[in-house]
């Protein structure tokens, strides 16, 4: 990922979780900030969707995706870089993504980066339950998509697609 994508993938993140800042009540997960949030931005030739904290560049997933090309690039934050997959997992559906290792000049110093498509069983497993199991390593977390972040998910996956 080029340092100009970093910087504005980070800032589709933050910029779609703004508004999420006050209205979601998503319970802790594993590890992570409780503060995080799943939230939607939709900029110029990609749209994302990120969960990290509101107002930040503090995040742990992003997936980002140009308009209509049905391709995910997904970021995470590196815990343990000999991490060779992250493995998304949504109501039974199981998605085991290959990832490399990258340096950013972002807020990050190291992330995980991978790609998959839109199709993937665990993507539309969360389109359809709103609910995405990430297991990275030792790191292992769940993201619920509030009801009030559905229309956003939604559109993520109609944009992408």
């Amino acid at each position: 990922m080029t340092a100009m994508r970093t910087r504005v993938a980070f800032g589709l993140m933050a910029t779609g979780l703004v508004a999420l800042a006050a209205c979601s009540h998503q319970p802790p997960s594993l590890g992570l900030n409780p503060d995080y949030r799943f939230g939607y931005d939709d900029k110029g030739e990609t749209v994302a969707l990120a969960y990290g904290r509101p107002n930040s560049d503090e995040m742990a997933l992003m997936l980002e995706c140009p308009k209509g090309s049905g391709r995910i690039e997904l970021t995470d934050t590196v815990f343990d870089e000999r991490t060779t997959a992250i493995v998304l997992t949504s109501d039974g559906h199981k998605t085991v993504v290959p990832v490399r290792a990258e340096t950013t000049e972002g807020p990050a110093d190291r992330l995980l980066e991978g790609h998959l498509p839109l199709s993937a069983p665990a993507l539309q497993a969360l389109r359809r339950s709103g609910v995405l199991q990430v297991a990275s390593g030792a790191k292992r977390y769940t993201i619920t998509v509030e009801p009030e972040q559905r229309a956003g998910v939604e559109r993520f996956f109609k944009v992408c697609g």
